[in-house]
């Protein structure tokens, strides 16, 4: 048991899920594989635009196969007129539908622009090459209080109407109805911006949002818009509403809409658990910082296991990856970038992921169960001791609480956490922080903040 990716290991040859940004994964039915489609981006590769593919068979073990798009849709994509050609796509998303694969990708005028472009590719194949069907959506001559045409996604209701969720910053996250047979637009107007679904509620110090992508959970038929906030460094996060219809409202737990009035559950952040041995290929001068700005994620429900997963880049928070600003007042940033697959689990309706990367282990071994924490040690239920021996009372503990309305870098606790009545999962993972095998915790409090639990020593 191992994650798909080492720390401090910068060559995509070796450690194929180094450089992934803004991932995203399919399970190609035809082949029995996982494909993952990213942002182009290159840090110690060769840089080339067109949508760079990997693909596994087991979501740990993966290898980079090239490029999706075809030279001719790379030079439709790129062209802006007279303004300069669009140096590299953003946030793709592929489905397999109607029997034909589809990309939806970003062209963007250039960084922080609100003028881009979401395109539609079509294949016979999942590794392509992918030929333009046209635009989908278009926010060229739009001002910033609309929504910017990139970072897509679908989602199906419940009764096969096909839909596009799409935005960055600006002016919030959209929803777009589409036409089903052909992928584009239901009224063939790209201009068209469809609805607004989520935006930043006046005042928060959080920029955002983006990333944005939506799933229906099968057995209790709810909706589950996920989006992201923050900027690229330390406070880059993940977050989630629930809606009962595919157009919402989409709410936080207390019952906030994110469209405005919230900015959602958080279910992840920049974080650091204790680490005495990480999963890192050792290098003079590093050493294990946490990771840094978890963001950008899909979720995704991986049909032959019937589970569910998310998929989202992270930072290695290691000191010496660090990017000062050049301006007094600029922010840090982390230059080294990887693709992490979590387990994603449902407690009480509200979704929660592992607190370590999916390394091939087991799901959950447990049903949602009680817990109420004293001064970091764990007490659990009678009932659920005698189903899980895993929960130990005498393993010692570390914990991470994420605040909804806070963004900074969270350290795992051992002591002075006091938590009654929280609901939970726990099963077997790996400890990224300390190569071994670990028993993890991940749920809610009774307030509504995320909880993540690991044991440590290694001797389960």
């Amino acid at each position: 048991m191992r994650p798909g990716f080492k720390l401090n290991c910068h060559n995509r040859e070796k450690n194929p899920l180094f450089e992934a940004h803004d991932p995203s994964i399919m399970y190609d039915a035809a082949s029995g594989m996982y494909y993952s489609y990213a942002t182009d981006t290159a840090i110690t590769s060769d840089y080339k635009q067109g949508i760079p593919i990997r693909r596994s068979r087991n979501l740990v073990d993966f290898e980079f196969v090239g490029y999706a798009l075809s030279e001719r849709a790379v030079k439709q994509g790129r062209d802006n007129g007279k303004y300069p050609p669009t140096g590299g796509f953003w946030a793709p998303f592929v489905e397999y539908t109607q029997g034909e694969y589809r990309m939806y990708y970003s062209a963007t005028r250039a960084f922080g622009s609100s003028e881009s472009r979401i395109w539609l590719a079509i294949a016979d194949n999942p590794e392509g090459p992918f030929e333009n069907r046209g635009v989908v959506v278009d926010s060229w001559g739009t001002g910033d209080d609309l929504p910017n045409a990139i970072d897509p996604h679908i989602i199906d209701d419940e009764n096969g109407n096909k839909y596009l969720v799409y935005g960055s910053f600006f002016g919030g996250i959209y929803l777009k109805e589409l036409e089903p047979k052909t992928g584009l637009s239901l009224d063939h107007n790209p201009h068209n911006l469809g609805d607004r679904i989520a935006h930043r509620p006046k005042g928060s110090y959080i920029d955002g949002p983006e990333g944005a992508s939506i799933i229906r959970n099968h057995k209790n038929g709810k909706y589950y818009l996920f989006l992201s906030y923050g900027w690229l460094g330390e406070d880059y996060d993940i977050r989630v509403g629930i809606g009962d219809t595919v157009r919402g409202p989409y709410r936080d737990m207390d019952g906030h809409s994110l469209d405005g009035e919230s900015l959602g559950v958080k279910l992840a952040g920049s974080y650091c658990f204790t680490a005495a041995r990480p999963y890192a290929e050792e290098g003079k001068g590093w050493s294990f910082g946490g990771f840094r700005g978890p963001g950008h994620g899909v979720p995704f429900f991986n049909e032959p296991e019937g589970q569910y997963y998310f998929v989202h880049h992270v930072r290695d928070g290691a000191d010496t990856l660090m990017r000062k600003p050049k301006k007094r007042d600029g922010r840090v940033s982390y230059i080294m970038h990887y693709m992490m697959v979590r387990r994603m689990y449902f407690v009480n309706d509200m979704p929660t992921m592992s607190p370590e990367p999916f390394a091939g282990e087991a799901p959950a071994l447990t049903e949602c169960f009680r817990l109420d924490i004293v001064d970091g040690v764990p007490h659990f239920s009678e009932d659920v001791l005698q189903t899980a021996e895993i929960l130990r009372k005498d393993y010692q503990w570390e914990w991470i609480i994420f605040k909804n309305d806070d963004n900074h870098m969270l350290k795992a606790k051992h002591s002075g956490i006091y938590i009654q009545d929280a609901h939970a999962v726990a099963g077997i993972g790996f400890d990224y922080e300390n190569s071994e095998s670990c028993v993890i915790v991940c749920g809610y409090t009774k307030d509504g903040r995320t909880l993540w639990g690991k044991s440590l020593g290694g001797n389960i």
